[in-house]
This record gives C-alpha cells, structure tokens and sequence, in this order.
C-alpha cells in the first residue's frame, strides 16, 4: 500500500530538532510524542510503530530498521537499559531521513490504487463449469470461461472510462493462464509499484448434484490464514526478528481491506441483479489465486452455469452487462474509500 511517508518524517523531524543535543531517545516517549501507537513482542524484543499509514520496525540490538515493510535503513542499535528501551539520535534522523527520501511519496502526496487486476477464471482447453439450458427447442451449452471473459471485458471498460489514470489489466484474453501464473503476474505488478493494486478473480459456480442452486457470491481469504508477504531476502540476519511482526501487520492491513472489497463487490451485486439471482454472500476460503497474491484480493462467482434458468441469463450480453456494473460499482466504493481515507480499511 502507498504511504504517506513524507508526514510522518516531518513529525519525527519537529520532535527530534528541540533535543538534538540529547545522546537518547525513550521510544515510548518518541511513540507518544508522535501519536503513534506500538505493538511490541517481548519474546523477540522487537516491535512495529504505526503513524498514519506508516510503519517501522525496529528491534532491540538490531541494526535496521524496516521502514513500511520493504525499506532497510540502517541504524544505531536500539538498546534497553533498565528495562526501557531507548534509540540515538542518530538513528531517529535516520528513520526521518529515510521516510522523507522514500518513493513510497508519490508527487500528489497522497494515496492511490494504481492496478485493477482483473482475473477470468479458466480459459482455452478448460473450459471451467458447463451448464446446458433449452432456447426455442434447441439445447444451448453454457462454458464458464466464455462467460467470465465477457464480463471481465465489460468490467474492463467501464473501469478504463471511469479511471483514465489508473491500468486496468486482464490475466487473460482467451487461451488457458495457469493459477501460478495468474499469482505470478499480479506480484509482479505489485512489485514495480509503489501504490495499490486490487485483484478480482471472476467465475461461474456449478453443483452438477443440485441443478436449481442458483445465486452470486464473493470470496475472500480466512484472516487467520497467514502468508509470507515481507521479503526476508532483503533483510539483514541481524534483523531476522523483526520480520514476523512486521509479516503479521501486513496481513492482518490486506486482511481488512480485501473483507471490505469483497462487501463492497456483493452489495454491488445486489443493487445490480439481486432481484434476479439469489445473494449467497460473503464466504472464507484459501482459493489458490486469493492466497498466493500479495495485495487485496476477492474471488466472485457471478451465478451457476449448471442451473438452467441462470445459465440462459450467463448467456445474455444485457445481463452480463449488469453483472459487470455491480462489481463496477464495488470496486468503484472501495477505491473512493481508500483514496479519501488513505486505507482501504478506514471508514
């Protein structure tokens, strides 16, 4: 996520400049000088402050600090004395310094999503689930991925029209991406910027056993389920104890903000075709492209192929239209609430 890197070192500055002459620094005192909060272990004696949409993670004897979960700056050792623990000055303007320089501070100064990934399930040879309805006597086959592609493409549109300055991206256009790839691309995108991106995997849901479940509904990952999203491989061994708060603080920041895309999605969903398809609402689960991508992500299933009166909607561009204007219309909720707020977590 971006950050707004520039207040917080403005505010570590103005803190620091009066006891520039002092050799230490109290970091509860440095914490409540600043209105931050900390969330310290003490088995690891290490800890992450959180100002804002900042975070810095600093530990007791370790000499760097992790500045918003991918910057290593060096610094003097933090170190306790009688049981408090205490930081130099020098490694305060370090951290200072090394927030005002980082290109998390984009020229608008303030927070954006830059991507909308969009993911149509299956595609090519697979052909996902399949459903079979009767048009004037004529048997019509339904194939999922031929239906997740034509509304991601609406969805595609509407997004280009309505944010010029952001990159509206799809996984695929028409032969098979395997989940891996899927995953691999969208890190990819996250990895060569410095702001937000947004992944929505589309599907159709199928029950071969029960041909009248019908009804939309979006995904989103367990929040306890945990994943490795701070690259340790760019963090000194000295600072190893650091990364697993830091690990938790990210997930647990992802974790909120895709709940509330995945909220945002489904009444989205409601105003659009909830009079016509059941609302099923929001489900957990570890889908491979929801738990394998490093930024919020959601997981829709617009309707069921193998119910036959939903799958003859499926089949009808006007519907589909509507489809893709309620999960328009969630993205759309979400992205005004994170770049008014600076989270997409904040309300």
């Amino acid at each position: 996520m971006k950050r707004g890197a520039l207040v917080v070192a403005t505010a570590l500055l103005s803190i620091l400049a009066p006891c520039l002459h002092a050799e230490d620094r109290e970091l509860l005192a440095l914490v409540k000088d600043l209105g931050a909060t900390l969330e310290w272990d003490a088995l690891r004696d290490a800890g992450v402050i959180s100002l804002k949409d900042d975070r810095i993670a600093v530990g007791v004897d370790t000499p760097d600090a992790i500045i918003n979960y991918r910057v290593t700056v060096p610094i003097d050792p933090p170190v306790r004395r009688d049981g408090v623990v205490w930081l130099t000055d020098k490694a305060v303007a370090a951290i200072s310094a090394a927030l005002q320089n980082d290109s998390l501070v984009n020229t608008a100064g303030h927070l954006r999503v830059a991507y909308i990934l969009l993911d149509p399930g299956h595609g090519g040879g697979d052909s996902g689930g399949v459903g079979k309805y009767t048009a004037d006597g004529k048997t019509v086959t339904v194939y999922e991925r031929d239906v997740v592609i034509r509304v991601a493409h609406q969805l595609s549109t509407l997004l280009k029209a309505a944010y010029p300055d952001k990159q509206v991206l799809i996984t695929r256009e028409t032969d098979y991406v395997s989940l891996e790839q899927r995953a691999a691309f969208a890190n990819s995108i996250l990895a060569k910027t410095n702001d937000a991106v947004l992944f929505v995997s589309i599907h159709a849901n199928t029950t071969p056993f029960n041909p009248s479940a019908s009804g939309f509904e979006v995904w989103y990952l367990p929040p306890q389920y945990t994943r490795q999203l701070v690259d340790a491989s760019a963090v000194a061994k000295d600072s190893a104890d650091i990364l697993p708060i830091l690990n938790s603080i990210q997930e647990d920041e992802i974790s909120v903000e895709s709940t509330l895309l995945a909220r945002d999605v489904l009444n989205g969903l409601e105003a659009s075709i909830g009079k016509l398809s059941p609302n099923r609402g929001l489900k957990e689960e570890t889908w491979y492209v929801v738990r394998n991508t490093k930024m919020p992500a959601i997981l829709v299933e617009i309707g069921f192929v193998t119910n036959p009166a939903e799958a003859a909607r499926l089949s009808q561009d006007s519907y589909l239209k509507q489809v893709a204007e309620g999960i328009y219309n969630g993205i759309r909720s979400s992205i005004s609430r994170f770049e008014r707020n600076g989270s997409a977590g904040a309300q």
